[in-house]
């Protein structure tokens, strides 16, 4: 008799291991493909704001104009980053890249202007926005409008490229996300398949249902809380090797709101999906005939 109650305790510990596992297993793709939109967003972002508008001074442009420029510029909501760079630091610059040949063929003659070269908050890089900037630029009636400069045809080819795979990435995501419904329903109800009978011995001594399904929707909404905190510990840890890998990105996205909320997202839609699996699956048991369950 011990070693028959022996067996029933291992074999109810192996189902609840191997359902954990699963759930886990499930939401942890679910929250990888998630992940990735994410961070594609993020490096979209990142990538928009490295690109600089750049507003070239006629030359001789006096002192006190120049600067009254840079601080109308520093002063504006669409500037994260400004730098001003004189003609000889432009020249520098210039023969740093590409070397001495450069003065040589301009016999000498340094033909690029002095600069103000700005980085914008990401929020403004679009082409509506960018016609506002230009505006604000303009309205200090020192530049002409040929005098600004932004590359709006790269980004916008990037913007596209990441849009595309953001798009792909949450279709994937979807997908995964109704497979992960089913496999966890499916695996819930499996193991409660082993209990029906149990079910069924309790309504012939007059349990009610609610009486019947409550530690089966406990067992249930904690293997799903559980499993989602596996998968959450095991994308963490994907992105702690990868960030040992050398990609420092990932630090950046942890500490990021639509990140935090992803992993608070997948403990409860696990916790939730435990709870209606759960609650499903004992339902159905609860209205078979004896003929049925056997």
């Amino acid at each position: 008799m011990a070693r028959k109650a022996n067996f029933l305790k291992s074999r109810t510990r192996s189902t609840f291991t191997t359902s954990l596992f699963i759930i886990a297993l499930v939401l942890f793709f679910m929250s990888l493909f998630a992940g990735a939109a994410i961070y594609s967003n993020m490096l979209l972002e990142e990538a928009q704001e490295n690109f600089e508008l750049m507003v070239t001074l006629p030359d001789h442009t006096p002192k006190a104009r120049r600067d009254s420029l840079g601080r109308h510029l520093t002063a504006q909501p669409f500037v994260k980053e400004i730098r001003y760079i004189s003609k000889q630091e432009a020249g520098q610059e210039f023969i740093a890249e590409l070397g001495d040949e450069f003065m040589e063929i301009m016999d000498g003659v340094n033909p690029l202007p002095a600069s103000y070269n700005i980085k914008l908050n990401h929020d403004w890089i679009n082409s509506d926005s960018l016609t506002a900037v230009n505006a604000a630029i303009m309205g200090q009636d020192i530049l002409p409008p040929q005098d600004i400069s932004y590359p709006m045809g790269e980004i916008e080819q990037l913007r596209a490229n990441i849009v595309q795979f953001i798009r792909i990435a949450a279709g994937i995501g979807l997908i995964v996300t109704l497979i992960a419904f089913f496999i966890v329903n499916s695996t819930i109800r499996l193991a409660i398949y082993g209990k029906r009978l149990m079910i069924r011995s309790m309504q012939l001594i007059g349990a009610t249902g609610g009486f019947i399904r409550r530690p089966f929707v406990r067992l249930g909404v904690l293997q799903g809380f559980l499993g989602a905190l596996i998968a959450n510990a095991i994308l963490l840890g994907l992105m702690y090797g990868l960030h040992q890998l050398g990609v420092d990105s990932l630090e950046t996205l942890l500490f990021r709101e639509e990140f935090l909320f992803l992993l608070g997202g997948i403990v409860i839609f696990g916790t939730i999906l435990g709870w209606l699996s759960s609650t499903w699956a004992v339902s159905r048991f609860l209205h078979k005939s004896m003929d049925q369950l056997m």
